[in-house]
């Protein structure tokens, strides 16, 4: 049989990019928004998970000798634990720093009664018997408690899960665009070709060869579309990086990994409009015969 290729559709090779280079884009940048969220997450959650606070409330009337005598106590009681990497008494500065988001800047100036806070950081991996050592401690200060972050932890773990969801859903419905699109502008290409194609079908071209046809014509664009989208959701999402206020940009920076990921987007979004394009021209054609 002899070749006969189909000629370019000039239209569906300008708009088949273009639209592709688009969906990538929002696929890219919802894929690094949610990864240099995740990394941030993580490391929020690493930092709760390795360290806890005890509280240590004043009696009443306690004297400042024997204030220090119970502090001190209650340091070397938290130090001598097991797992237990430091222990630090903050300071009446440091705790009205800690007031200042919800107080305001004039925190210090109102006349509250502060309890003790000793903050603890935890060895790598160490699992630590709080019950065990909350009993140690009523010994030492009478009414000492330990906040092990737990609702911090549920918040970012929720926090986490709702991220991985909210970004599944929107790949998919990216996805789900960009292939009603790929079958929206096949389907007119298809139209715009009838003729040929019934001629094909008369000098015994079958389907499959006129499908490869239309997937020689959508693969270069696909990909010249997928590859620009993908560069310029990086860029977008580095320079968002670099200029979000109040976050630094090393926690939201993107491991090797994760950009190998992202730079997966356009030769995947090239097999997935190649995929669409031959299903649309299959099933097109044996509506056709």
């Amino acid at each position: 049989m002899l070749r006969h290729d189909l000629p370019a559709d000039r239209d569906a090779g300008f708009f088949l990019p273009a639209i592709i280079g688009f969906m990538v884009f929002l696929a890219g940048l919802a894929l690094a928004g949610r990864m240099a969220a995740e990394n941030l997450l993580a490391r929020w959650q690493s930092s709760i998970e390795s360290a806890f606070t005890v509280e240590l409330p004043p009696p009443p009337g306690e004297s400042t000798t024997a204030a220090a005598a119970r502090q001190q106590a209650a340091l070397a009681a938290i130090s001598a634990t097991p797992g237990v990497a430091s222990a630090t008494l903050l300071s009446d500065a440091e705790k009205w720093r800690l007031l200042e988001p919800w107080l305001g800047q004039q925190a210090a100036s109102l006349d509250l009664p502060l309890p003790d806070l000793v903050a603890v950081a935890t060895a790598p991996g160490a699992a630590i018997d709080l019950a065990a050592l909350a009993s140690r401690l009523q010994v030492i200060s009478p009414g000492a408690s330990i906040d092990d972050h737990g609702p911090w932890r549920d918040a970012i773990a929720g926090i986490a899960k709702s991220a991985d969801l909210a970004a599944l859903g929107l790949l998919l419905l990216i996805g789900a665009a960009a292939a009603a699109t790929i079958v929206f502008v096949t389907r007119a290409s298809l139209s715009s070709h009838r003729r040929i194609i019934e001629v094909l079908h008369l000098i015994g071209a079958h389907d499959g060869y006129i499908a490869g046809q239309f997937q020689r014509h959508a693969l270069i664009p696909a990909f010249l579309g997928g590859v620009t989208g993908t560069i310029a959701a990086a860029g977008v999402f580095e320079a968002a990086r670099r200029w979000l206020p109040g976050v630094s940009p090393d926690q939201l920076s993107l491991g090797p990994l994760q950009w190998a990921g992202i730079a997966l987007l356009a030769p995947g979004t090239t097999l997935l409009a190649s995929a669409t394009v031959r299903y649309t021209v299959l099933s097109a054609l044996k509506r056709m015969m």
